[in-house]
C-alpha cells in the first residue's frame, strides 16, 4: 500500500511538472501583441473593482500591498495547484485558527477599518467576558433543562419552575470543583463554535435553532440592569480593540430587568445606549460614535409590527441624529416577508403631513428565488431602504441590482455569518464576490460576530480580501471598504467629515507603523513622505 502511494505521489509530482512546463511555455511564446492586449483588458476590470487597481496608493502603500499580496499569492497559489489548504475557502467555525496564523490576517487586524453598520445588540460582546465577568456576579441563577441547554436570570427569590428548577450558578460552580472546568462548560454551551460544525449543524433550519438559542442565553445575562450598561461598554471597548471607530447597532430595544422584577421601556434602554455611546467617546475620544437602528421582529403579528412602526417614528423625532430608523430582524425563510406588513410599514409615509422613518431591511438572506422571502428585495427597494442588510440574492436580480446601484443604495455584506449560517459553504462562491469586482456600493460588515466568537470585523475582513477579492485585490480595496463604512452611514454629514478625517490620520499611522514592523521603511525615497 505504501508502494502504491509512493507511485501516485511520483506521478502526480509527474503530472504537476508537466502542467507547470507547459505554463512556462505558454508564457514565453506569448505573442507581443496578443500579450499588451490582454494585459489592457485585465488591467481595465481590476480598475472596475472596489478599490480600483490601486494606482492612488502611496509608495509607501504600495510597498505594503506587495508584501500582502506576495503571500495571499502563496496561499492561493499553493491551494490551486498542489491541493494545499486554504483556510478561507471553509467553514469559519473550524479554520479560524488556521487564518489567524498569517502575517496578512495580522496586518488587517491593526488596519484601521472605519465601522461596523450591521450588528446586533445581543452578540456585541464576547462569550468570554460574559462568563468572566457577568457569571461570577450575586443573584445570578440557572436552570438546565431536558435539552442540557441552560438559561440564566437574576432574581433575589427565583420563582418556582418544575420543568427547568433556578439554582444559584455560584452553587454550580461550587459543586463543579473546579471554577475553570465549569467554566469550560458553560462555555461550549452557550457558543455556536463546534469540532464539527457539518454534523453539528446539518441544514439552515438546525443552525438556526442553535443560533436562536445563542440569544435566549445571553439575554438573562445582558438584559438586567445593573449589567446592561456594562455589556455596551465593554462591547464597544472590544470593537475599539479590533481597530473599529464607530458602530450602527440593530437592537431589539428589549425590557431591562431589575431585581425586584420591574422592567424598563423602550426610550429608558435607548437613553442607556446614549449615554454609554457618549460617556465612551469621551473616554477614547478616538471613537466616533455610535447609533441605533431600532429592530421589530418578523415573528410578530401586524399590529405588534405597526405598534413598532408608530413608537420608532416617535423615538425617530425625538432623537433624530442617534435613533436613525428601523428594521425587521429574525430567519426571513422562516418567519413573515416584507409585503406580509406593507400596510404597516407603509404608514409612515401615509400620514399628513408624510413622517419620514428611515428603512434599513433585512433583505435576501436566502438562497430560494422568486419566493416571497427573495421578493423582500423588491419591497426594501419599493420602500426606499437606506441601506439593505445583507442582500446575499441580489445577485439573481439583474434589473434590481442596476436600479439598486443607480440609486447607490448600500448593501451591508456580512460573509462569515452567511457562510456560518449556511447560504454559502466556500465563500470564494459568494455572490458579493462580483459586486466586488464591479464596484457596487457595499460595506462589510460582521452580523453577529459573539455568537461564533469571531473578531468584531477583522475576520470579516480577512475572509474578503482572501476568498471575496481576486489574486491581485490587496490595500487598495481594504482601504476603500474602510471609507465606504463612513460615507454610508447615517452620520450627519458634519459628523462623517469628523470621522473621516480621525480615521485618515489612524491610517497614515497604521501604515506607517505597519512599514516600521516590516521593515518597508528602509527605503530612504519612501522615508521621505513622512
Amino acid at each position: 500500500m505504501l508502494a502504491a502511494a509512493m507511485s501516485w505521489n511520483k506521478a502526480r509530482s509527474f503530472v504537476l511538472f508537466l502542467i507547470f512546463a507547459v505554463t512556462l511555455r505558454v508564457t514565453f511564446s506569448i505573442p507581443p501583441d496578443y500579450a499588451r492586449v490582454r494585459r489592457a483588458l485585465i488591467d481595465a476590470e481590476l480598475a472596475m473593482q472596489i478599490g480600483g487597481n490601486g494606482s492612488d496608493l502611496s509608495p509607501l502603500e504600495q510597498k505594503l500591498n506587495g508584501v500582502m499580496l506576495d503571500e495571499k499569492k502563496k496561499i492561493v497559489e499553493a491551494a490551486r495547484v498542489n491541493g494545499s489548504y486554504f483556510p478561507a475557502g471553509y467553514d469559519f467555525l473550524s479554520s479560524r485558527a488556521a487564518m489567524e496564523t498569517t502575517m496578512s490576517f495580522k496586518i488587517i487586524q491593526q488596519m484601521p477599518k472605519g465601522g461596523v453598520l450591521h450588528v446586533h445588540d445581543m452578540s456585541l460582546t464576547s462569550i468570554d467576558w460574559l462568563i468572566q465577568n457577568v457569571t461570577y456576579r450575586d443573584n445570578l441563577y440557572m436552570c438546565v433543562d431536558k435539552h442540557y441547554s441552560v438559561k440564566f436570570h437574576f432574581y433575589s427569590s427565583p420563582p418556582s419552575n418544575p420543568g427547568c428548577p433556578w439554582k444559584l450558578v455560584q452553587t454550580y460552580r461550587k459543586e463543579c470543583g473546579d471554577p475553570k472546568v465549569f467554566d469550560k462548560l458553560l462555555h461550549s454551551n452557550i457558543t455556536m463554535v463546534t469540532d464539527d460544525p457539518a454534523k453539528a449543524y446539518p441544514d439552515i433550519d438546525a443552525v438556526w435553532d442553535k443560533f436562536m438559542a445563542y440569544f435566549g442565553k445571553v439575554s438573562g445575562l445582558m438584559l438586567y440592569a445593573p449589567v446592561f450598561e456594562d455589556y455596551l461598554y465593554e462591547g464597544l471597548k472590544q470593537f475599539r480593540q479590533d481597530n473599529v471607530q464607530y458602530l450602527e447597532i440593530r437592537a431589539l430595544l428589549s425590557p431591562v430587568y431589575e431585581l425586584n422584577g420591574t422592567t424598563h421601556d423602550l426610550e429608558w434602554v435607548l437613553d442607556v445606549y446614549q449615554r454609554v455611546i457618549t460617556q465612551f467617546v469621551k473616554d477614547y475620544p478616538d471613537f466616533s460614535g455610535g447609533k441605533i437602528i431600532f429592530s421589530g421582529h418578523r415573528s410578530s403579528s401586524g399590529s405588534v409590527v405597526l405598534a413598532d412602526v408608530k413608537e420608532a417614528m416617535i423615538l425617530h423625532q425625538k432623537y433624530p441624529t442617534f435613533m436613525v430608523g428601523f428594521d425587521l430582524v429574525g430567519q426571513e425563510d422562516r418567519f413573515h416577508s416584507l409585503i406580509y406588513y406593507i400596510d404597516d410599514l407603509l404608514y409612515p409615509s401615509q400620514q399628513n403631513p408624510p413622517v419620514h422613518l428611515p428603512y434599513f431591511f433585512h433583505a435576501g438572506e436566502t438562497d430560494w428565488q422568486d419566493t416571497a422571502t427573495d421578493y423582500n428585495l423588491m419591497d426594501a427597494l419599493l420602500l426606499n431602504a437606506t441601506r439593505i442588510g445583507h442582500g446575499y440574492a441580489l445577485y439573481k436580480h439583474p434589473l434590481l441590482l442596476q436600479k439598486i446601484k443607480q440609486r447607490q443604495i448600500p448593501v451591508e455584506v456580512n460573509p462569515i455569518s452567511n457562510q456560518v449560517l449556511k447560504l454559502v459553504d466556500d465563500l470564494r462562491n459568494h455572490p458579493a464576490a462580483s459586486l466586488i469586482a464591479d464596484n457596487f456600493t457595499l460595506v462589510i460588515s460582521s452580523d453577529d460576530p459573539a455568537s461564533w466568537e469571531a473578531a468584531p470585523l477583522t475576520d470579516d475582513f480577512y475572509v474578503t480580501f482572501m476568498a471575496l477579492t481576486g489574486e491581485e485585490a490587496g490595500l487598495a480595496t481594504l482601504k476603500q471598504l474602510a471609507k465606504n463604512s463612513i460615507w454610508y452611514s447615517a452620520m450627519t454629514m458634519a459628523e462623517k467629515k469628523a470621522a473621516f478625517s480621525l480615521w485618515e490620520r489612524k491610517w497614515d499611522v497604521f501604515i506607517k507603523n505597519t512599514a516600521k514592523q516590516l521593515g518597508l521603511l528602509r527605503d530612504r525615497h519612501v522615508f521621505a513622505e513622512y
